[in-house]
């Protein structure tokens, strides 16, 4: 199977680590067992939560929107551009805290109350701009007009032939005037 090109990939917060120890911290405080294991989720979850951030990532193709998620249960999703219907920016009382925001990928059969055709990605640094970059890109490949990835540009000079090419007519326009 052929690689896609990736047209720009999210960069995650390094203060993400410390958002999902809260996490966890929180949900052992609500449950009367995860009490006493607290101490131990301090020697041990910071490791864990770690190697959770480094699994993280979120690549944007022509076409598709790739997620990978999990280091014990590792999750990888192929989301396709054209499924997309929204992208929101949330943050929570504790995401505040941080200082960070989480992106919600919402698609076309995934309803309210359902992770069915969704995906969630806490973290993301600038989740304003990449939200907006897979926008565009869903947008150009919604209307059959895809731009071009930069590599294809890079390798072919197609476009710098075309510039160089419509220089040389308008000389010979203008010297003709």
């Amino acid at each position: 199977m052929r690689e896609q090109e990736i047209l720009a990939s999210a960069e995650f917060d390094q203060r993400l680590p410390m958002y999902f120890m809260m996490q966890a911290l929180f949900v052992l405080l609500l449950s009367l067992v995860g009490v006493p294991l607290m101490p131990i989720w301090f020697i041990f979850g910071k490791a864990i939560h770690q190697r959770q951030y480094e699994s993280m990532g979120c690549d944007l193709t022509a076409r598709s929107l790739n997620v990978r998620k999990g280091f014990l249960f590792k999750v990888q999703k192929n989301i396709p551009l054209d499924k997309i219907t929204d992208l929101a920016v949330s943050e929570g009382p504790v995401l505040r805290y941080l200082g960070l925001c989480s992106l919600r990928i919402e698609t076309a059969g995934g309803g309210q109350g359902s992770n069915m055709g969704q995906a969630m990605l806490p973290g993301v640094v600038d989740a304003l701009g990449f939200r907006d970059r897979v926008l565009d890109q869903r947008d150009a490949v919604a209307s059959g007009v895809a731009p071009l990835a930069s590599a294809d540009v890079a390798e072919d000079g197609v476009l710098v032939e075309i510039r160089d090419t419509l220089k040389n007519i308008e000389g010979h326009l203008a010297s003709r005037s």
